[in-house]
C-alpha cells in the first residue's frame, strides 16, 4: 500500500542526516548476511531491523537500519557521515556474489513523523511513501524544509 505523503504536514522532520545503500541483485540478502551482524535470510519486507558491521576484532564499525523491499533488494540507512566509508569497504567483499551496492541517498527523501497530527494509516514505522516530485529536493533545488516541532 503506497499512500502519498505532504512534507509539509505538520510534526514531520527531514531526516538529512542519514544517507541510504541499496544491496541489489540475487545474492544481496546472502552477501549481507555474512557480512553484517543481522540474518537477512529471514527478515520479511514488513519488518524493519537493525544491523551492525563490525572490525574482524568485533568492534562495531557501523551500524544501519535494514528494510528488505523485495527478494532482490535491499535497503541500508546509516548516518551520512560513515556512508562513504562503509560502502567502499562492503564493495571490497562483493567479488563473485551477485550484488550491486550503490549509494541511493538521493533515491529517497527520509522523514520522521510525530505527534497526534500524524495520519493512523502511518503510524506504522518504516513505509514507503510517495512524495509529489514538486516537493522533493534535487539538483538545484533547496532541500526540503523541517516543519514544526
Amino acid at each position: 500500500m503506497t499512500e502519498t505523503f505532504s512534507a509539509a504536514a505538520p510534526d514531520a522532520l527531514c531526516l538529512r542526516h542519514l544517507g541510504v545503500i541499496r544491496a541489489q541483485g540475487v545474492d544481496a540478502a546472502t552477501f549481507l548476511h555474512g557480512q553484517l551482524s543481522h540474518d537477512f535470510l529471514l527478515q520479511t519486507p514488513a519488518q524493519a531491523r537493525l544491523a551492525a558491521y563490525c572490525s574482524p576484532k568485533g568492534r562495531m564499525l557501523a551500524s544501519f537500519i535494514v528494510l528488505r523491499r523485495s527478494s532482490e533488494e535491499l535497503l541500508l540507512v546509516c548516518p551520512r557521515d560513515v556512508l562513504e566509508a562503509a560502502l567502499k569497504r562492503l564493495k571490497m567483499f562483493v567479488l563473485r556474489a551477485k550484488c550491486t551496492l550503490t549509494d541511493a541517498s538521493s533515491d529517497f527523501a527520509l522523514y520522521g513523523l510525530a505527534g497526534a497530527e500524524v495520519p493512523a494509516a502511518l503510524q506504522a514505522p518504516w513505509q514507503v511513501l510517495e512524495v509529489p516530485q514538486a516537493e522533493r529536493s534535487g539538483p538545484g533545488r533547496e532541500p526540503l524544509p523541517h516543519t514544526k516541532r
